[in-house]
């Protein structure tokens, strides 16, 4: 059984009472001493209306008894501790964890950036780039700028090859031809670059993380998708030293020509070992995912009417290649929620953080949250020997840091984060660089932390659904252990509930056979002829769904009144080929190996069935002795009140 169908429900509803006759102080019922609110009671049941299947539990007084008999089993399950197990309580704040993720996030950038890169999914940039390598926390940055504002200029207007030689060094100046890239190929700020920038046109100095750049758009175009191939491939270097790659390659596309099987051919011949095995299939891929613009030109180039490159050369080495298909960029309704993913992964994040802690700032009325921050700079100092942070004795370390309302973090607090993050800082950076970069993660960490813990207090939304998962939880483990488990393991209460029941479980009639349909009777007719030759199923199948599907058979056990057989079919056991049945628009014959009469079951063949109503009967009496147990009382004049707000 699932959890799920514990919760009374998880959708999101928000029911809104614009009429003042139930206020958060109008108790509807009390079970032992716990009040249950009015309020509660019309939220759930408003929710629930559309899953109670029952029309009559629709009723309020109906719907009534089944929400005190859910707030009973809620109730013995904390009078039994099962909101303390360990267990219980990892498995709640791993749902919670979760659930709150979805409400520290801005959905509004989100989705804006989801849309973004779905538009830049569809579009691809081809481009070139210059590099200037800079610490992400370097402050001293006009040298750089200035050079790679200089590099720009002769990007602009000389040979990007005469340049690269000139400039590229591959420590701290990069020149580089990138190829074609998409969405999440590049870090963010570069991405965004890239499609800003015109065709022929180089970017402003621009910075990411890496440092300064520039880049030349080559080109744009549409995205050509996905394409999957296989490939033969023979290694420019062999240890047979009479080999040569080129002559073998050009000896392979020969027999590929003359009709040999390339998959044969792959398995036999190619060097690239990781795809032979499989006739040289390579995983699928997009444009800017092979280090290789003549592969990647070529395979995009093959097609149904043209499957067979002409041999091409790599750095690896020589390859044929065979075409499998190409598969274009999904619908932005299929991706979308692959690239909610990748946004949550990709530097993008950071954006939708940043937008969110910018708006706690404001909410938690953070003025001025680097207001201690100099004050607290000029004091710390490292201590090499103890690899450690320190502030001098007579600093105040307990006085007030970072204030988030009621929630005060001291000096020592950011000391012992700083101790804490030393892995994620550099020895070369200045004191002021360190505590300007951790605070910030300090500040971030924070207020989300905080946002957090509250958020069960000043989200109306996210604290119902995280109660009914709660609730539906523990009553999972309750019914568990009390009722499903119990009524499993019970084989004496079983066998006593079987033979006080034995009437519920029997056999009905069935027949052992088979059922021909068909919605044209002269098929049915010669399906009945076929048979009463003793031909098989098999044999009148072949003859009769030969070019189109004329005929039906349903084969095995099969319970009368009961579909696939007619509701009007009577067994005649002398006539074990039935006549043709005309029902509901169909025709249908029936061959009757064997009648099976009724018969009792077994509680053996009974077990399903038997366990389940014995959960039923064991349910039914324990909810009598938890209203025994528990003293339920209702309010009569604000269930009055209920009644007439629903009936509204």
């Amino acid at each position: 059984m699932q959890k799920t169908f514990l919760l009374l429900s998880t959708a999101c509803f928000s029911f809104f009472i614009s009429n003042a006759q139930i206020t958060d102080d109008d108790t509807l019922l009390t079970i032992g001493s716990t009040p249950i609110s009015a309020n509660e009671f019309v939220r759930v049941y408003n929710k629930n209306l559309n899953l109670v299947q029952d029309d009559s539990q629709k009723e309020i007084d109906s719907y009534l008894e089944l929400f005190i008999n859910y707030k009973l089993k809620l109730t013995e399950a904390k009078a039994l501790r099962y909101d303390k197990d360990p267990v219980y309580l990892k498995e709640f704040q791993s749902y919670k964890n979760q659930l709150t993720q979805s409400y520290l996030t801005d959905k509004n950038v989100t989705d804006d950036l989801v849309r973004e890169a779905y538009g830049r999914t569809t579009n691809e940039v081809k481009a070139q780039h210059i590099l200037i390598l800079l610490d992400e926390v370097e402050t001293d940055t006009l040298a750089a700028y200035s050079k790679v504002e200089a590099y720009r200029e002769r990007l602009v207007n000389e040979d990007f090859e005469s340049l690269k030689k000139e400039l590229h060094n591959g420590k701290n100046i990069f020149v580089e031809d990138l190829g074609y890239f998409s969405a999440f190929k590049m870090v963010y700020n570069f991405e965004s670059a890239a499609y800003a920038t015109e065709v022929g046109a180089v970017s402003q100095p621009f910075r990411t993380r890496f440092g300064f750049h520039v880049v030349k758009i080559l080109e744009k175009r549409k995205s050509r998708g996905q394409v999957s191939v296989a490939h033969i491939m023979i290694a420019n270097t062999q240890k047979d030293s009479t080999l040569v790659a080129k002559d073998r390659i050009q000896e392979l596309h020969r027999l590929l020509l003359q009709g040999d099987d390339f998959g044969e051919l792959a398995k036999q011949f190619s060097d690239d070992k990781s795809s032979s095995t499989r006739g040289g299939e390579l995983s699928p891929f997009k444009s800017g995912q092979i280090n290789s613009e003549i592969f990647e030109t070529t395979a995009f180039g093959l097609s149904t009417s043209n499957p067979i490159s002409k041999p091409i050369q790599t750095q690896f080495g020589w390859h044929i290649l065979k075409y499998i298909n190409i598969k274009p960029v999904k619908s932005f309704e299929e991706l979308q929620p692959e690239l909610e993913k990748q946004v949550g992964k990709d530097s993008r994040s950071q954006l939708v953080k940043e937008k969110m802690l910018e708006q706690l700032l404001v909410e938690y009325q953070i003025n001025n949250p680097n207001l201690k921050l100099p004050n607290f700079e000029s004091n710390l100092s490292y201590n090499a020997s103890q690899n450690s942070w320190q502030l001098p004795n007579n600093f105040v370390k307990n006085q007030p840091f970072l204030t988030i309302k009621n929630q005060v973090y001291t000096h020592q607090d950011f000391l012992d984060f700083l101790n804490k993050n030393q892995k994620s800082t550099k020895k070369e950076w200045s004191i002021a660089v360190v505590v300007k970069k951790q605070y910030i993660s300090f500040l971030e960490q924070s207020v989300f932390q905080y946002k957090k813990d509250n958020l069960e207090d000043e989200n109306e939304e996210f604290s119902h659904i995280l109660n009914e998962y709660r609730e539906g939880l523990l009553l999972f483990e309750l019914m568990q252990d009390k009722i499903w488990e119990g009524a499993k393991n019970d084989s004496i209460g079983l066998l006593e509930f079987y033979n006080v029941n034995k009437q519920n479980y029997v056999w009905p009639e069935r027949i052992e056979g088979s059922v021909a349909r068909s919605t044209n009777a002269k098929y049915i007719k010669k399906v009945r002829k076929y048979w009463s030759k003793n031909k098989s199923n098999e044999e009148i199948d072949d003859a009769l769904n030969k070019d189109q599907q004329n005929v039906i058979f349903s084969n095995g056990e099969l319970e009368l009144g009961q579909s696939p057989l007619p509701n009007s079919f009577k067994v005649r056991i002398k006539t074990p080929i039935s006549k043709v049945i005309e029902e509901n628009n169909s025709f249908y014959v029936i061959n009757v190996k064997e009648f099976k009469p009724k018969t009792q079951k077994t509680i053996i063949e009974a077990k399903g069935q038997l366990i389940s109503d014995y959960q039923i009967a064991l349910e039914s009496k324990w909810i009598k002795e938890l209203r025994a147990k528990f003293k339920v009382v209702i309010n009569d004049v604000v269930l009055k009140k209920v009644n007439a707000l629903i009936s509204n």
